[in-house]
This record gives C-alpha cells, structure tokens and sequence, in this order.
C-alpha cells in the first residue's frame, strides 16, 4: 500500500488511464519525460500532436510554485501556478511546442499567505530558484496524440480530488492550517483570531495550546527555549512571536535560616522544660563522654562510636560550667568529618569545641543542633588551602571531598566556610573575633530575642535578629550589603558622598525620641516630599510603628539636614532630588524608602529597609528581601490534635517582631522561618530570567506568560518579577507616558477565553 505522503508521480491518474486503453487506441497515446536541465526543456524532432506539460516532482504543503515558460523567440506565456497541497505528479498544461523547440523555464517559490493568490504577483514571488534546485521540483512531460490530450483532460478532476484531499487533511493540524479553518481550530480551543491578525501570529498562539507538553522543568524549557546551546538563538515557541534570546529558568533556592526557642509558660511548663531536656541529654543527643546505650542498631552505633572517638581525641572543651559534651548526632557527624579533614590537609592545631548543648535559655545552643568553635586562624587556614590540590590528587577515602574545595583567601572567609560547609555544616557563621558558631541546620545566626518564660495571660514581644556579624557592624547580611552598594553609587550618580549611616543602638534612640513626641510635623518647605510619599507626615506615629514592627537591624537610616535638603532646591525640585536619592537606595537592594521628620536635631532621617516599612506599598509581585515567618508547636507534640488552646498563641505570625500572649501552663517551640532572598527561587518557586539587555514588547510579553500560565505545574509558583521588572517594554501610552512596568502584575492579554458549562451556555454575548 502506497502512502498519501509517499505517492508515486505517475500516481496522477494519466498514466493509468494511458494504459487501460486498448492496444489499437494505445498507439496512438504515448508520453515522453523531458528532463530540466540547466533551466531548458528540449523538444524532440519528431513529434505528432504535442502538447508539453509540467508535471511537480514533489508535494507542496503551505507554499506555491509559480513557473514561467517561455519559448525560444516567442513571448513568455502566463505563469502555472502549483496551489499549495498540490501532489507529487501533479500535471499542467504548458504549450503546444514546435519539434525541436527550446523552452526555458524559471521557478518561483511563493511562501504563505501570499501563496493562497489565485495568481501570486511577481512582488511575492521572489527571485527564480537555482537551476539544480529547480530540477529537483519540476520536469516536463510530453504528450503526443489527440487521444492522449483527452484522457489528460479527463485525468484532472482527480489531480483536483488529491489536491483538495491534501488541503483537508492538512487544515486538521495548527502548523499546515489557513485562514478559516485556523480560525475553527482556535474556536474548538477557546482562542479567538485578534483584529487585524495575520495566520502566522495567530498559529503561533494556537501552538501554545496545540502541542503536546509536560509541567515539567524540561517541558517548561524545551516550550520557551527550544533545543540548541545557551548561546544559541531562541528556537522555542517565543521564537516564532519573534524573541531571540534564550530565557533563564533559576530553580537554586535561596537559604532559609532557621530559629527556635522553648518558652514555658507557668510552673508546669517549667517542669516539662527540664523533662525535655533529661530526655534529650539521654535519647536523642550524642554524649561524648560515655558509650551509646546498646539499644542502638549496630551500624549506627559503630558509626557514633567512631565519631565520638574523633571528637573526644582531636577536640578540646573547656571544663565548665556548663559542661561541653552533648550534640546532635548530625552535626557530631559533620564535625568528626571538618576534624578528619583538616588532619589529612595536615592541620595539627587544636580545634575548641567551646559551646555545645546546655539547659538555659539560648536559642542557638539550647537544643544541641549548633555548637561554637574557636576560629582557625588566617596561617592554618592558608596553610590547609595550599594542601587542598595534593589531596585531592591522592587516593585516600578524603581525596574526593577535598577535591569539592574551593579555597578562598582569608580576607574574603576569616572563618573558613570553604573548609566546613562540604563537610555538611550548613551553618558557618562568626560570633567574635574568636569564635563562630555552626549547624547542620541553616540557622545562618539567626536567634529569637525574647523571654524564655513567662505567666498565664501575660504577653510579650519577640524578634528574629542575626547574632552579631563583623562583617557587617551587627546589621542585617543584606542590609549591611545594600549600605555597601549605595556608599560607592552615590559618588558615581553624582550625587556626591553617602550621607553617614545611622545604625544600631544610635537608630534605636533616635527613633524612640521621635516616638515619644507630639506634633512631629514636617515644615511647609518640606511638602513636596510629603505629597510625594517620601517623608511621613506623623513622624512620632510612624516611628512608633517602626519600633514595634520592624527589627532595627534591618534599617539603615541616612540622615538629611534641612540646610541639605534646602541646597537641592524647593517645589518639584526638591521632590526630584530626593526621589534621586531613594531610588538610587532602592536598586541598591533595598526594599521599602521613606523618611521621618527630626525637629529637634532639624533633619530627615531617610529610613532604607530590606524588610517592608510600616503603611508601606509593597512592591508587586516581589517579595521583600528579608522576611520572616513564625511557627509555634506544643512540646512534647499531643498523639492527636490538639482540642485545647496551645501554651503560646501568636497575634502575629510574620515580620521580624511578633507579639505572642501565653494562654495556658505548658512548654511552647516557638520557630522563625527566616528568608534572606538574593535573587534565587523561594521554595516551590521557578524565576524565569532575560539575558542582559533583551527586551519584550507587549504582545510577546503577553505571549510568554501564556505559556508560562499553561504549563505551569500545580503547587509551584513561576516568579517573573526580573522579567517585568527590567526587560518588559510596553512603549508609551496615549498620553505618552511610559507604562509603569513596576505596578504590572497581570498586565497581560490571556488568550484561552473560559467556557461557561451549564445552563447559561447559550446566553448571547450581549446579555450579562
């Protein structure tokens, strides 16, 4: 059986007919093939009633081709026009040739839509094919005989039949459809043709929801990228809507960090306090001073065993109190292997185990999940980087973590965090000049401030603060990396130097001074900052607000005098120079601007925070750079869920400081879900990228976040705040201002109309 796609090109119906006939008519219907060759077709001399066709070497699907014949000495005649869907042996008349006539031929090729012309003008037809390339699409085919020009004739309604055959079975699929049956594809898929829409944008629409594609991360990136290198133009479904460059898809997660603190409310939850801590010291904790009990499975214990032998030889502890000897088992493991490795990188300085689990209230030890060190010093530290390669050469069973190792200077890592956290330390963080505390735990430092007990009914506040980090003066990490960057761009916007910064303890008192006044208002030189929302028209209540929402370590304030502020000018002017200075804050990495009204020292504090100010607007669709979650549990956990009330109850359970009220006696987990974003994914989150430059008009912002909408799996969110944020250009408005890409959220065209099922289907568009 011969395939439609695979058809022969005597298939058109005129040979068969020609050999059907009877031997006393076949004499006289014969056919000759005349080769193309080098853009001529040759006669033969002696020929009887001729008449020459041409005949299509190969099938067409959405294109034409437009032949031009012309013989010698005579005018050229009309054009032949293959339609798209022709067949391969497809006839058409040519001429009647003279014997021996030389008839030269060129071939255009005629792409869609112009190639749906009845007769497609020669602007569309583009140059002729080349000589060799036309050959491969059209030969001649002489016909000699009245009788055979008769049977051609009656051959054609079938070269029709096949032709019209092809174009229906080819309108069935989006790529190969036209004009009205691309238009009844779209409606079976509930998306429209727009005004004015050509077939090959709007095919291009209907591929989103035509093709056949997983919610999968190489479902996602084969749909928007297409197959090809990284550097390599955009060959996905985007490429087709005209965008070249080749999207990002960040999956790397930003580090959480995590804190926790037990609180006991009452005398009973005293008791349960110390019980907790007796079955931690004897169940789950790894004492280093005694052998494990012998109810733990052989190779488990083997393994502990090990590891305390490692940390009882080649770890010094101080005496006590309190006493430094039970650890977590996972992080006993991460800190045998950091010990073994810095022996193989022939490191034979002690290591001070300072601070381990111990029954007071803190909250970065008080489990026994994390433990302070004493730091290693810059001469071990370069000596054991410079040891890395000839380890990593060897073939002892450290050779392959070392070769994980990427030494880093020791001005870059006083502490080392390239040597502990391959060793399964997620946590490396300084505490002082001599110590640095680490977990197996993210926990980057981040402890809960607040009473460790309290009464029934009685309420108290708690805050989320990073444990004191040199590197950055006690701030923020992020805050502290933000102030970095705007001390150097201020200078280079030329906007002079960064006015010094006001942290800690000095913001902390200011802000409670402004706080306790009345009628902190700022003066009517001051108004265009007002109406400008960058200064606060309540400063007392504002500060108030600051201080019982926000933790101070995240702020970074920076001062403006009056007679400052007055040198830059009045009206616009000044509210043009100050918006200057926060937004150069903002890109800076800072999240939330806005100012506050010192009247006794005659200046306004510019408060920049990482974290969302109070009555702040947030930024839409992006999350602040620092934020927090809590989480509170009973301990121990009930068996069943718990009918009763819980120890604790929150009254807030995001942002750096909660109030918390204790309801009844018993032991509370209070848990801080720390986010510190530096342009990764959050968890269940994909962020989808642009490289550089590249931009997105309207209609292919509109057409990217389509398909990011279809194939979006269930329970993962897809960020694009980066690609609204810096490569989304909507043009200007009818007023002409530019769109405000920074408000835009669902700013985009979605083109899957919902169905309405039931019984208002029928409902005329008109009726609401």
């Amino acid at each position: 059986m011969t395939l439609p796609g695979n058809r022969l090109l005597t298939d058109s119906g005129l040979e068969s007919a020609l050999a059907a006939l009877p031997p006393v008519y076949a004499a006289g219907a014969r056919t000759r093939l005349l080769p193309l060759s080098g853009g001529r077709l040759s006669v033969p001399e002696h020929i009887h009633e001729p008449l020459l066709l041409m005949r299509l070497r190969t099938p067409l699907a959405d294109q034409a081709l437009v032949v031009s014949c012309a013989q010698t000495g005579a005018e050229e005649l009309p054009p032949l026009v293959f339609a798209p869907f022709s067949g391969p042996g497809t006839l058409l008349p040519v001429l009647l040739p003279a014997p021996e006539a030389e008839i030269t031929v060129a071939v255009h090729e005629v792409a869609a839509p112009r190639c749906h012309d009845q007769v497609p003008e020669e602007t569309a037809r583009g140059p002729a094919l080349a000589q060799d390339r036309a050959a491969e699409l059209v030969e001649g085919v002489l016909l000699e005989g009245v009788l055979a020009r008769i049977v051609y004739l009656a051959s054609l309604e079938k070269q029709r039949m096949l032709r019209q055959a092809r174009e229906i079975a080819a309108c069935r699929h989006v790529g190969l459809a036209f004009s009205g049956a691309l238009d009844s594809l779209g409606r079976d898929l509930g998306v429209y043709r727009l005004p004015d829409e050509d077939d090959d944008r709007y095919r291009s629409r209907l591929k989103i929801f035509t093709s056949w594609r997983l919610p999968t991360p190489a479902g996602l990136g084969r749909a928007l990228n297409g197959p090809g290198a990284d550097t390599d133009g955009n060959t996905g479904l985007p490429g087709g809507f005209g965008v070249t460059a080749r999207f990002r898809l960040v999956e790397e997660q930003n580090p959480l960090a995590l804190a926790i603190c037990l609180v006991d409310v009452g005398p009973g939850g005293a008791a349960v306090r110390a019980q907790v801590h007796e079955l931690l010291r004897t169940v789950y904790l790894l004492n280093l001073d005694q052998p494990l009990p012998a109810l733990v499975p052989p190779e488990q214990r083997r393994e502990l065993e090990d590891v305390r032998q490692v940390l009882t030889t080649e770890v010094t502890r101080p005496p006590g109190p309190p006493e430094v000897r039970h650890l977590a088992p996972s992080l006993a493991v991460c800190l045998a292997r950091m010990v073994r490795l810095m022996r193989a990188l022939g490191d034979s300085g002690p290591v001070s185990l300072l601070r381990a689990h111990v029954e007071k209230a803190d909250p970065l030890h008080e489990l026994g999940l994390g433990a302070t060190l004493g730091r290693f010093g810059a001469q071990r530290l370069t000596a054991m980087a410079a040891a890395v390669d000839g380890l990593a050469r060897a073939t002892s069973e450290l050779s392959a973590l070392a070769a994980t190792l990427v030494p880093r200077p020791f001005a870059e890592d006083p502490v080392g965090r390239w040597l502990a956290e391959p060793c399964g330390l997620r946590t490396v963080h300084p505490l002082t000049d001599d110590a640095f505390f680490v977990s197996s735990l993210p926990m980057a430092g981040l402890a809960i401030d607040g009473p460790s007990q309290m009464a029934v009914a009685e309420q108290a506040g708690y805050q989320a603060r990073h444990r004191a980090d040199a590197t950055w003066g006690g701030l923020h990490p992020l805050a502290g990396e933000a102030a970095h960057r705007a001390a150097t761009r201020f200078s280079e916007a030329g906007l002079g130097p960064a006015p010094a910064q006001l942290t800690g303890d000095a913001l902390a008192t200011s802000l409670q001074d402004l706080s306790g006044r009345t009628g902190v208002t700022p003066p009517e030189a001051l108004a265009p900052l007002v109406s400008g929302h960058l200064l606060a028209t309540d400063g007392a209540a504002f500060a108030a607000q600051v201080l019982d929402v926000v933790v101070l370590d995240q702020i970074v304030a920076y001062p403006f005098t009056v007679a400052e502020l007055g040198a830059l000018g009045s009206g616009e002017a000044l509210r043009g120079a100050v918006a200057a200075r926060a937004g150069l804050l903002l890109d800076s990495g800072f999240y939330s601007v806005y100012g506050v009204f010192d009247r006794e020292a005659q200046r306004v504090l510019m408060l920049a925070a990482v974290s969302l100010l109070p009555g702040r607007p947030p930024k839409p669709g992006e999350a602040p750079p620092a934020e927090f979650q809590w989480l509170v549990t009973e301990v121990p956990r009930p068996p069943l869920p718990a009918t009763d009330d819980l120890p604790l109850s929150l009254v807030n359970s995001s942002g750096g400081r909660i109030h918390a009220v204790a309801q009844r006696e018993g032991l509370a987990l209070l848990v801080c879900l720390g986010h510190t974003r530096r342009g990764l994914a959050d968890p269940y989150q994909v962020r989808v990228e642009l490289p550089g430059d590249a931009r997105l008009d309207r209609e292919q912002y509109s057409y990217v976040m389509n398909i990011l909408e279809t194939l979006c799996p269930l329970g993962i969110e897809i960020n694009t705040v980066e690609l609204r944020r810096d490569h989304v250009d909507f043009g200007a408005d009818a007023a002409g201002d530019a769109f405000p890409t920074q408000d835009a959220s669902r700013t985009y065209r979605r083109y899957r109309r919902r169905r309405d099922v039931g019984s208002h289907a029928e409902r005329p568009l008109n009726e609401t």
